[in-house]
Parts: structure tokens; sequence; C-alpha cells
């Protein structure tokens, strides 16, 4: 479903696991521990009683499936008999990562399918199976490598993560992947569920938001990034925290 410029309030949810499944753009959700950003591929796991929210952040314009799974009972548990829900319920309870890494043709289709399913009223045993399968895939995803990537994309993804503040081409980037640019872009997309420039200017914005607080001015911050000029910078920031980076400190020092 699309999502909008709100932020989601600290709150949590009784006896329920909480499940969201990007299918386009990269979101930010928090704990009171951390902050998570979760983008295609990708599926963010809240755990039953703990609160999370996005720590005042506007929820970013892209598409959000998620859902609710109340283990407060373990009879008729998505119809399983009580063993098979006590197994499953401790499989997802012993989650490793509030972020798991999943592939993106599989998950998402999946899980849109079942949300259909659900919109037409359909078979609830049906349903219920289709929610089954996803959580143990969620549960077999998570004892894999958190990023599975090929050694030419990790060279990549590695140098653009030593230093956000480079200029980086795509041509460039393609050449140390070993790629044609269009091999590299679609490679990079599959196996990361961003495209390689998304993933920069995210990357970018978050080395800003560090830049900002600890006081540089936008225009030096735009600068130290590279940007071309610091309206562009702050358009691109913009697109990514729903802030202008004026506004962003503002909110900041308020918190």
């Amino acid at each position: 479903m699309p999502l909008w410029n709100f932020p989601i309030f600290w709150h949590y949810h009784k006896d329920a696991f909480e499940f969201s499944i990007p299918a386009k753009g990269t979101f930010s959700f928090s704990t009171e521990e951390k902050d998570y950003e979760f983008s295609g591929g990708e599926v963010f796991v809240s755990f039953p009683n703990e609160i999370h929210g996005t720590n005042q952040i506007p929820v970013t314009v892209g598409d959000l499936y998620w859902f609710q799974i109340d283990i407060s009972t373990e009879n008729d548990f998505l119809f399983l008999n009580s063993a098979a829900a006590r197994h499953l319920i401790d499989q997802l309870k012993a989650l490793p990562h509030h972020v798991v890494r999943t592939v993106i043709r599989r998950t998402v289709p999946f899980i849109r399918q079942t949300f259909e399913l659900a919109k037409d009223n359909a078979d609830p045993f049906l349903i219920a199976s289709h929610l089954l399968l996803f959580l143990h895939l969620i549960i077999s995803y998570s004892k894999r490598e958190p990023f599975p990537m090929s050694p030419d994309i990790r060279k990549v993804y590695e140098r653009i993560l030593a230093d956000p503040s480079q200029e980086l081409s795509l041509e460039d980037l393609a050449a140390t992947a070993g790629l044609s640019c269009s091999q590299f872009k679609q490679k990079f997309k599959n196996q990361l569920g961003v495209s390689p420039r998304h993933f920069i200017n995210a990357q970018k914005v978050e080395y800003a938001k560090k830049l900002l607080t600890e006081g540089k001015s936008v225009t030096e911050t735009a600068m130290l990034l590279n940007f071309s000029t610091s309206s562009y910078f702050s358009t691109v920031f913009k697109k990514y925290t729903m802030y202008t980076p004026k506004d962003y400190v503002r909110k900041k020092r308020k918190t």
C-alpha cells in the first residue's frame, strides 16, 4: 500500500509480531535502541511488546506491506496444532535481526498475492497457508548472510560505504565490478533491492544527517558530499527524509 508524509509514533503491539515489507522505496523504522533503514528485498520485524516507530521522522513515500501476527494463544494459531504453533512462535522469537534480507522477486509478489487473497475474502485456510509459508521463508532467510552478494558487487558495496562523500559515477563503479554499466545496474539491484544511484544517495543522506547535526551548514555539507549545488542537495535530502536540511536540524534540536 502507498504511504505518505506522516510519522509513526512510538507504540507497541501486545503479544504480536509486526512485519513490514517494502515493495518500493527505502524506509527508516526505529526501536528504543537503534534506527533501522530497509528497502526492497528486506523485511523489518518488530517483536511482541517492543516499542517502535519512526522516531518522529515521516514515513518515506513508497509502497509498504505490513501485517501483525497475534501469538497470545497457541490454540488454532494459523490453524496449526499446539505443538506446531509453539515451534513456529519459538523460531520467530529467535530471529537474530530486526531487518531480514530476502530475495525481492520472491517475497514481494508472494506477500502481494496474500494481501489480494485477504481483500477478496478468500478461503481463510488458503490465506493462513500463505502466511505460514512467508513466515518460514523469513526464518530461513534470517539464517543466511545478511547481504548475500557476489564478489564483484560486494567490492562496489564496500567502496561506496568506505567514503559516502566521494563522487562516484555509475561507469566508474561498473568498471570496479568488471561489468558493463547495464549489467552492473541490473546485478546491483537484483542483489541489494535498490538501484546503485538510490543506494549511493541514501548513504550520502545518512552522512549528511551527521554533518548537519554536528553544525555544518547546508552549503558546507553539499560541498563535502560532492553535490553540484546546495539546492540539488536539499532536493535529494528532502526526497529521502521528507524534510529540508534546515527543517531536519530544527527537528533534531527539539528532540
